[in-house]
């Protein structure tokens, strides 16, 4: 882990210094330097924020308070924090924090701890305090319900989908218009394998529509190759582009967690890049075993294809070629583009590629259509109020609400009546030692994302730990 950890924070430090790439975890950071080394940059922020309210600031981490302490010299801070939704410890957020922002600044305190705009009339932010302190107080809790299931083949998906019937059903008849349900899970797996199984549910059951909130970051790199391969090939530095869109993705596609793999990956392709340009400057061929021997391969096969001016069609037909080819890179790259259906980028996008087709008889500005129309549908979707039925782990629930919510952890594995397995549980192993303030606090966000009930889910053979004396 040391080790991986090492190699990531070194291809962070390199992207930065030598490419100008700044990776999300050092931005802060950087700004922080920025704005504490120049007090004029400070006032020109200022002159444009006079006001800056931080929301969720319990979550703040180091270089994210560096750059708010320069900030508060200058302009007018609100800091919004309720330390009990502390959700962030593993990056660094500090309990001491609002401690940290009294000390500096000597800022005038509202508490609103004891209003409850979200749950009226219900016991839900009860429950919630309750799961923080690990004490129930009340032997039940209106707008609360427990399910316990029975964990045998497929038991488990057919009593989450006779829950979310049931949720739905409710919230349909009370005759709200957008209302909202969040089906919610302990882990970014337990996302995609909900989201399959409400699209075809067990037993013949009607599938549920829903929206899922599902990683899409190597998806999202991999659609940027197929965009690039969908441009001109003549263009200066085509190629050069391709294969540093093509280390972004083994860089990027593992989130915020890239693995010890990826990055070697990505460190493999500079490699033989810069090998093979040293020995065709003296006329040497490229090794036999390079990694690029498979990629100029799949290369040249797409350059030879002719393109339609279809965009659905000719943006399959790249992705079939890099599916079929000999390089097992680009195979990765067309399994996660699978996640993207161009379609389902709205019409706008198809517009906009039909048209730079029109205007220019070939793709000429694929790329950056394909990163523009991602960042709308990023800020758009963020920007809107959830509504219908929507999957998400529970970390990406934080700062949501819904009318109703199902939290609906896993069950464990069993061989000859002992538990071998217990995975996608909210506590580690729904083991009681795994039991921290991190984990109730993340418990209790969740809990209390909903407005009128929450739903909680959990096998009858293991219940969760929280959930017991």
């Amino acid at each position: 882990m040391k080790e991986r950890n090492d190699l990531e924070e070194a291809e962070r430090q390199r992207l930065a210094r030598d490419e100008g790439s700044v990776c999300f975890s050092l931005f802060a950071t950087y700004v922080g330097e920025i704005l504490n080394g120049s007090v004029r940059v400070c006032r020109l922020i200022s002159t444009m924020y006079p006001t800056i309210i931080l929301d969720e600031f319990q979550d703040t981490n180091f270089g994210q308070w560096n750059v708010v302490k320069a900030l508060g010299g200058v302009s007018t801070l609100f800091a919004l924090a309720d330390p009990e939704q502390r959700i962030y410890d593993w990056i660094g957020a500090d309990p001491e924090r609002l401690n940290h922002f009294r000390a500096a600044f000597a800022p005038t305190e509202i508490d609103l701890s004891q209003d409850n705009h979200r749950s009226p009339g219900t016991d839900i932010a009860k429950f919630g305090n309750d799961l923080l302190s690990g004490g129930f107080t009340q032997e039940t809790y209106e707008g609360i319900d427990f399910v316990c299931y029975e964990a045998n083949g497929a038991m488990p998906m057919t009593a989450l989908v006779k829950q979310t019937y049931e949720a739905r059903k409710r919230l349909v008849d009370s005759g709200k218009q957008d209302w909202s349900l969040a089906i919610l899970v302990p882990t970014k797996r337990m996302t995609r394998f909900v989201s399959d199984a409400l699209r075809v549910p067990p037993a013949g059951m009607t599938r549920v529509h829903h929206r899922a909130s599902i990683e899409l970051d190597a998806a999202i790199l991999g659609a940027e190759i197929i965009a690039v391969l969908m441009q001109p090939f003549a263009e200066l530095g085509h190629f050069d582009l391709f294969l540093s869109l093509l280390r972004n993705y083994f860089h990027g596609r593992g989130g915020d967690s890239p693995t010890k793999g990826d990055i070697k990956e990505a460190d493999g392709l500079r490699k033989a890049y810069e090998e093979w340009l040293e020995r065709s400057a003296v006329g040497k061929p490229i090794k036999k075993n390079s990694v690029l021997v498979g990629l100029f391969q799949v290369y040249e096969t797409v350059r030879s294809l002719q393109l339609s001016g279809d965009p659905d069609l000719d943006w399959q037909n790249v992705r079939s070629l890099l599916e079929k080819g000999p390089c097992s890179r680009l195979r990765d790259v067309a399994d996660d583009v699978r996640a993207i259906r161009l379609l389902e980028r709205g019409t706008q996008f198809r517009q906009a590629l039909s048209q730079d087709w029109r205007d220019n008889g070939c793709y000429l500005n694929a790329l950056s259509t394909t990163r523009r129309s991602f960042v709308q549908e990023h800020f758009s979707t963020n920007s809107r109020p959830e509504s219908g039925v929507v999957v998400m782990n529970m970390h990406k629930a934080k700062g949501k609400q819904f009318d109703e919510v199902i939290i609906y952890e896993s069950y464990p594995r069993r061989a000859k009546g002992k538990i071998v397995a217990n995975f996608d549980r909210i506590v580690r192993g729904n083991d009681r030692n795994a039991i921290n303030d991190q984990v109730r606090q993340n418990f209790r966000v969740s809990v209390t994302r909903g407005k009128k009930r929450v739903t909680i889910m959990t096998p009858k053979i293991d219940p969760c730990v929280l959930l017991l004396p």
